[in-house]
Order: structure tokens, then sequence, then C-alpha cells
């Protein structure tokens, strides 16, 4: 009787907040590299903690984000490469920033110019940058490190 039902109201009640806490800790991480393999392995090592979106291009990174942001949705994170086929990464932070507060980590196999990167972190293009090749549990610390 009674007590059934209170008991599988307090199940339900539970279960939504369950789902609630869930979707705060879904956080989305987009991952921006033309290299298919990092792009994969980076998706792959975070997948379990965060929504993933994969782009290969400066352009589709530019162009995903702003769907998603008329979407409603919002991307949290960008790991994005600095050499790009279409675009550097520079300027994919510029241009992704006109339109949102997203935090960016920059990557790159290439030394940078230190003028560069202080320019973007001062203005807050970037929230920080790291040097390739990186180990996955030193990627996963510095995006954990970064969304917070």
């Amino acid at each position: 009787g009674r007590l059934t039902m209170i008991h599988y109201f307090y199940k339900l009640v539970s279960f939504v907040e369950r789902q609630k806490m869930q979707r705060q800790l879904s956080k989305t991480v987009m991952i921006c590299d033309d290299d298919n393999d990092l792009l994969q392995l980076f998706g792959k090592a975070l997948k379990s903690r965060y929504n993933i979106i994969l782009v290969s291009s400066g352009e589709d990174c530019i162009d995903r984000f702003i769907k998603e942001k008329n979407r409603g949705n919002v991307i949290h994170l960008i790991l994005l490469d600095y050499k790009l086929g279409d675009i550097f990464g520079d300027s994919v932070a510029r241009k992704v920033k006109e339109y949102n507060e997203v935090k960016i980590i920059l990557f790159s196999a290439y030394e940078l110019d230190d003028a560069l990167l202080e320019e973007l972190e001062e203005n807050d293009y970037i929230s920080t940058y790291v040097e390739k090749p990186i180990h996955l549990t030193n990627l996963i610390e510095i995006v954990a490190n970064t969304i917070s």
C-alpha cells in the first residue's frame, strides 16, 4: 500500500537526482587536430569523463562551435592543435573567443614563439599551452585542472 508508494516515489526522486548529477559531470570537450590518430587517441582517453566532439580542421572547429552554441549546448573546453591543415590554432582561438568564454588548451609539436604565447595567454585567448608529445595521464590531468 502506502509504504510501497512512498518507497517507489523515493526511488524515482533519487534516480532523477542521480541523472542531474551525471549531467553536471558530463562537460563537453572539443578536440581539434588534423592528425586523425591523435584525435582518436585523445578522444578515447577523455570520453569516460566528458562528452567529446572531434573535429579535424580549424574551420570545422569554428563552425561546430558556433552550431553547438546556437543549439544551446555549452562547450567547456577546446583542445586545439596549433598546426592545422587549414589555419593556425591561434586564429581559431581568437575567432572562437569572439563568441564565448570557452577555455582553450593549445598544443603543438613545434616550438612556438614566446611572444605569441604570451599575447595569447595575456588576452585570455588560451588557458594554457602544452607541448607535444604529451602523456595521456598528463593530458587527462591538464584537462581536469583547466575545465574545473
